[in-house]
């Protein structure tokens, strides 16, 4: 009888860990290498070559970190990563919960110290933008005559957009690279550049929230502008005169201008020396005594 007990035990024992455990056999790691081709974002053409992906797959998000080829004399390697928070698929062994963490001075001071020891660059000031949305970025030197740069980006819809529960998904863009010879206006080119191509479907997971509008001023008038920097205030607000109606030539109008075309094409005859002038050239002079009044013509 105690036998028969505690093979009863056995038995409920593997029937419950079978069907609490995962479908499929999983490899004891967070990180796995995924082709090129499942990429979640490129960087900008023509520019860095991808030589590997590396991918982490959560219970809450899929991160991705693309390593990029370099030819600089800084220690580090280049790279372009994504974190893409949304439904996940599930994995044999998934790597928990990915935080969120806002972009905050403080962590981004701390990440570049991380992927640039010993080498200090500056956070950068200017505003800057691209088609996803602003970003920042920082630049210094690094060995020898190379440029380093590290951007940083987030995107996610409006708090208007996410309270109505769609527009959920947030993406975290993150760049590291260092070019030798590369100015802070190249580098930054990357980060203008690089594109996303995937992510995860449905309205209620898009990090973009909604488009804009398309402005009005598309496909009508020029908009009057009053004042610009290459252009004096009010100039471009002018109103401009119709252009007049042309008449039909008269008849009259024809005729007189086939005479002056046939006059110019007219071969020349006599010298001008020997040319009788028209009479409105001609004047009179007091004549001689002993001369008719019809020979008293003289040119002028």
């Amino acid at each position: 009888m105690l036998c028969k007990a505690s093979l009863l035990t056995a038995i409920t024992a593997t029937v419950l860990a079978g069907c609490a455990a995962r479908p499929g056999a999983g490899i004891a790691t967070l990180s796995t290498t995924v082709p090129a081709s499942s990429a979640l974002v490129l960087p900008a053409p023509g520019t860095q070559s991808i030589v590997s992906v590396i991918q982490r797959q959560y219970t809450n998000a899929v991160e991705q970190q693309i390593a990029l080829s370099t030819s600089a004399a800084t220690s580090g390697q280049n790279f372009l990563s994504i974190q893409a928070f949304g439904p996940a698929e599930t994995v044999a062994m998934p790597g928990g919960t990915l935080a969120f963490r806002p972009v905050q001075h403080g962590a981004i001071r701390s990440e570049i110290r991380t992927y640039f020891p010993g080498r200090s660059l500056a956070i950068s000031g200017n505003f800057v933008r691209n088609t996803y949305g602003p970003f920042g970025y920082a630049y210094g030197r690094g060995a020898g005559d190379d440029g380093c740069l590290y951007g940083w980006q987030q995107i996610r819809s409006d708090v208007a957009d996410r309270d109505k529960m769609r527009d959920l998904g947030m993406l975290q863009i993150r760049l590291r690279v260092c070019q030798a010879g590369a100015s802070e206006a190249e580098l930054v080119e990357l980060m203008y550049g690089y594109s996303i191509v995937g992510g995860f479907s449905g309205a209620a997971w898009n990090p973009y929230g909604t488009p804009a509008s398309v402005d009005s001023q598309i496909g009508g008038p020029p908009a009057c502008r009053k004042s610009g920097p290459f252009r004096s205030p009010g100039a471009s607000c002018r109103k401009r005169r119709p252009l007049a109606r042309q008449r039909r030539p008269s008849p009259a109008m024809w005729s007189s201008c086939r005479r002056r075309q046939a006059a110019r094409q007219r071969p020349k005859g006599r010298p001008s020396s020997c040319r009788r002038p028209s009479a409105s050239r001609l004047r009179q002079v007091r004549p001689p005594a002993n001369k008719p009044a019809s020979e008293r013509l003289i040119f002028p």
